[in-house]
């Protein structure tokens, strides 16, 4: 807290007494000093005459050393009985600001919404209903809104996906872990259907803590009226497209609370009532899913703040970004030149016709992107490793078709790169990663062919190719022979360019 002006003029008044008392005391020995016989003067002494012939002012008479130490002991008590009053002035000032604190009426929703739209630079047309609620029924229509936007076979079908391409080890409910994530957020809940926001009725708005959440669902209710954010991010064909529109989303939602925040911490300090609740602390899901929800607030915070500082376009270039958002985790990992350079991002469009291998479809297909290439690398190694092998992402597309209960699924996922070198580094640490996913020896045959890791063993056939003419690598992982010949005929196919 800044401080009060009467705790300032209180301290003044003691820094001037303190100084004056010392020079006072300094002066007047140093003058004893240069005139022992004019200040310490016995009976009938005469006068001093100054330089010009002038009687100087005789000093008291009989002053001596003692009288000198007790008027010094004096100031001294004075000076002590000053800061004193002093100290208890502070404390009364110290009481007063907490009267005045406690006297403030807290803020309202209404409050709140007014400065928050007003620093966004949006406003609630038609005006947003609010409904206080407590916080299970918040977790619940979280939970109802995800299971409604992802059906129960796209869920099993996505969790299934993610083990056969190396996101993670074992199977888990989808839905479930989804509605977790949503859930770390869970000041409020949105629903757009009746322009209804369902606030926690617990988290007092006298707490700043209280009043960031309540301001942690109003920043996603403010935005839905923007069509992007109301899209199905949950069950798409194209993740990464995704990913990226939600980091807009998230990020300028957390960018703004952020903002409120600091600004509201500043001006109000009076935090009387209980802490809210605890929410989740911490989800269910597994760490690639739980790094894409991280990756959506985080990245996409700074993602918000680059479009708003870009050329200082400020608040009406983040609106602006709402019509013509990121289309890959690419743009929104690197705005300045991917998103904002003066060429817009165009990822290549990787198409794979006639999906049926032997014949079957393939039950979940997608893209993964700079960031999904990252996040399946980066189970195996290093941040910095998994960094550099994913950078200079163009485009890519993955299929997945059921294999062996045994043995797992059969993929094929073929990516395109910007440069000879970001396509070698990708087909280099893909190559190591699948060896130690799957614990292959190494063996000299593997590499026999240049620019191919090629395996070829009962129940795991492993074609990894990398095309320096496009700069294109491609992965076919099967697990049963029979389908991994016709997998090699579908692929032929595939690798021409696009």
């Amino acid at each position: 807290m800044s401080s009060s002006p009467q705790k300032t003029l209180a301290n003044l008044v003691v820094a001037a007494t303190a100084a004056g008392l010392f020079l006072w005391r300094e002066n007047h020995w140093q003058a004893r000093l240069r005139h022992p016989a004019e200040t310490v003067a016995g009976p009938g002494a005469p006068a001093s005459q100054s330089a010009s012939g002038g009687s100087a002012a005789a000093a008291p008479q009989g002053v001596t050393d003692n009288a000198l130490l007790e008027q010094n002991a004096d100031l001294q008590k004075q000076l002590l009985a000053v800061q004193q009053e002093n100290g208890s002035l502070q404390a009364k000032v110290a009481e007063l600001n907490a009267t005045i604190e406690a006297s403030k009426p807290p803020p309202t929703p209404a409050d709140l919404i007014t400065k928050f739209t007003g620093q966004r630079g949006l406003i609630f047309d038609p005006p947003l209903k609010l409904q206080p609620v407590p916080l299970d029924d918040i977790l619940t229509k979280i939970t109802q809104s995800v299971n409604a936007a992802l059906p129960e076979p796209s869920a099993d079908a996505r969790a299934r996906a993610a083990v056969a391409m190396g996101m993670t080890n074992e199977l888990f409910d989808y839905r479930a872990s989804m509605a977790s994530l949503a859930s770390m957020t869970s000041g409020g809940f949105y629903q757009q259907e009746t322009n209804t926001l369902f606030y926690r009725q617990e988290a007092s708005l006298m707490r700043a803590d209280g009043r960031e959440l309540f301001i942690s669902a109003l920043a996603p209710a403010l935005l839905a009226q923007f069509p992007l954010t109301r899209q199905n991010h949950y069950d798409t064909g194209n993740d990464d497209a995704a990913i990226a529109a939600l980091s807009l989303v998230n990020g300028d939602a957390n960018s703004a609370r952020v903002r409120f925040s600091i600004t509201d911490q500043m001006a109000q300090n009076f935090d009387r009532a209980g802490t809210p609740a605890p929410g989740p602390s911490s989800s269910s899901a597994p760490a690639y899913l739980s790094e894409i929800w991280k990756f959506t607030h985080d990245k996409g915070s700074l993602f918000a703040e680059a479009v708003i500082g870009h050329g200082k376009g400020g608040l009406t270039a983040l609106n602006a970004a709402y019509a013509r958002p990121p289309r890959t985790t690419s743009e929104v990992m690197h705005p300045e030149t991917l998103y904002l350079g003066p060429t817009p991002f165009t990822p290549v469009d990787i198409s794979l016709p006639d999906p049926m291998v032997a014949g079957a479809a393939p039950y979940f297909a997608n893209t993964a992107g700079e960031f999904g290439a990252y996040i399946i690398l980066r189970s195996w190694f290093d941040v910095d490793s998994a960094t550099v092998a994913s950078e200079g992402w163009m485009g890519d597309r993955y299929l997945v078709w059921k294999g062996p209960e045994t043995f797992g699924d059969q993929v094929f996922w073929k990516t395109a790169w910007r440069t000879d070198q970001d396509a070698r580094e990708f087909f280099d640490i893909l190559r190591r990663s699948l060896m130690q996913r799957f614990s292959i020896p190494w063996r000299a045959d593997y590499d026999a062919v240049p620019n191919q890791f090629t395996v070829t063993d009962p129940r795991r056939i492993i074609r990894l190719i990398l095309n320096p003419a496009t700069n294109a690598v491609t992965l076919q992982n099967s697990t049963d022979p029979a389908f991994a010949a016709e997998l090699e005929k579908a692929a032929a196919r595939w690798q021409a360019p696009g």
